[in-house]
């Protein structure tokens, strides 16, 4: 056979295989588009749909103004036994502070005595 032949058979083969190629390619790429704009449509269909359904539910909504009228139960305790409450000297502090609105020195409310400074030698 002819070499130039064979060449030209086998340019041939491999130019229809990269043309076949690019073509499926393309057709695969078309396909995703196509499949991505179906689920757009479906995502926006859908929306519109719950906001429709939305929109309606809450127009069916009749708002209705009630008086009640009935009489308020009080109970008042004034004589409050704390014994059972077994509470942290910390969380004594924490109670204090808020009742009082002023913050208590960590030590308590003492400071220590003044100290005479020592000359270092």
């Amino acid at each position: 056979m002819n070499p130039y032949a064979m060449l030209a058979a086998g340019a041939l083969a491999v130019a229809a295989t990269a043309g076949a190629f690019f073509y499926g390619q393309r057709i695969g790429a078309q396909g995703e588009i196509a499949k991505q704009a179906g689920i757009d449509a479906a995502v926006r269909d859908t929306r519109e749909a719950a906001q429709q359904g939305a929109a309606a539910a809450i127009a069916a909504l009749k708002p209705r103004n009630v008086t009640i009228r009935q009489e308020l139960e009080r109970e008042i305790q004034t004589n409050t036994v704390y014994r059972d409450c077994i509470v942290p000297a910390g969380g004594v502090r924490l109670a204090n502070e808020a009742l009082t609105g002023r913050p208590e020195p960590a030590g308590g409310v003492e400071l220590p005595g003044a100290q005479p400074a020592v000359p270092k030698p």
